[in-house]
C-alpha cells in the first residue's frame, strides 16, 4: 500500500475533489507578475502563529535550504529577525517592509503559515503532521507572486489481532512518538513538494 502513495499538484483555482486516502496534495498557484519582475532574493518571515518552537525552527531551516536553490539569496528567519530588530521594524507590517528590503536589498519576502500542527499518541497508534501555507510577496507593492498549501504527516502503529502483534504495535507507535527528528523530516517533506513548484530563477535564462 506504501508504494501506491503519490503526490499531486493541483492548481488553487480549480475545485478539488475528495483526495485519496493515500494521496499527497498540493496546492500552488504561480501569478504571471513572478516572471515579469521575479526577486533575486527571499526573507523568511514565519506568522505569529501559536506553534512549538522546534517545529517552527524546522521549517524556517528547511525553507532556507530550499530557496536558496531557487534565488541567487535568501535569508532565514532567524537572521531576518536579528536584522530587523538592529533597523528597529517590523517584518509583518507593509512599511517596514519596505524598509527592511532597501537596507537589505531583499524585495522579496516568503510568508509562512501554519495551518495545523499534529501530535496524536494513542499508544498503538501515532500521528504527526504539519499543515504548511506559504505566499511569495513582493516588497514594494505587497504582490502575491506565488503561493501553496500542503500537508505532510508520518504516522505509524497498528491494530493488535494478536497478542504477538500488541507490543509490536505499541513499540512502533512509541517510535515515532520518541523521535525527535520526526518534525524536522516532515517539515522537509513539506517544503520540498511545495518548492518543486517554484522556478528556479538563478540558471532560467527568461529570468535574465
Amino acid at each position: 500500500m506504501c508504494g501506491c502513495a503519490e503526490t499531486t499538484y493541483t492548481n488553487m483555482n480549480q475545485k478539488e475533489s475528495a483526495a485519496p486516502i493515500l494521496e499527497r496534495r498540493v496546492a500552488y498557484k504561480m501569478e504571471p507578475a513572478f516572471f515579469h519582475d521575479p526577486p533575486t532574493c527571499t526573507t523568511i518571515v514565519a506568522k505569529r502563529n501559536n506553534v512549538p518552537g522546534i517545529i517552527r525552527r524546522a521549517v524556517e531551516e528547511s525553507l532556507e535550504r530550499h530557496l536558496a536553490t531557487k534565488f541567487q539569496k535568501a535569508i532565514g528567519g532567524a537572521p531576518a529577525r536579528r536584522i530587523a530588530k538592529r533597523l528597529a521594524v517590523d517584518l509583518h507590517h507593509a512599511g517596514d517592509r519596505k524598509v527592511f528590503a532597501r537596507q537589505t536589498k531583499c524585495t522579496g519576502f516568503m510568508e509562512v503559515i501554519f495551518d495545523a500542527v499534529e501530535d496524536d499518541y494513542m499508544v498503538l497508534w501515532t500521528n504527526r503532521a504539519v499543515g504548511i501555507s506559504l505566499r511569495l510577496v513582493r516588497a514594494t507593492d505587497g504582490k502575491i507572486l506565488w503561493q501553496s498549501k500542503h500537508k505532510a504527516a508520518r504516522g505509524d502503529g497498528g491494530l493488535p489481532f494478536s497478542p504477538i502483534s500488541l507490543p509490536v504495535s505499541i513499540a512502533r507507535a512509541a517510535r515515532i512518538k520518541g523521535d525527535p527528528e520526526v518534525f524536522h523530516s516532515i517539515a522537509d517533506d513539506a517544503v520540498r513538494r511545495m518548492m518543486r513548484t517554484l522556478p528556479d530563477t538563478r540558471r532560467d535564462p527568461a529570468f535574465h
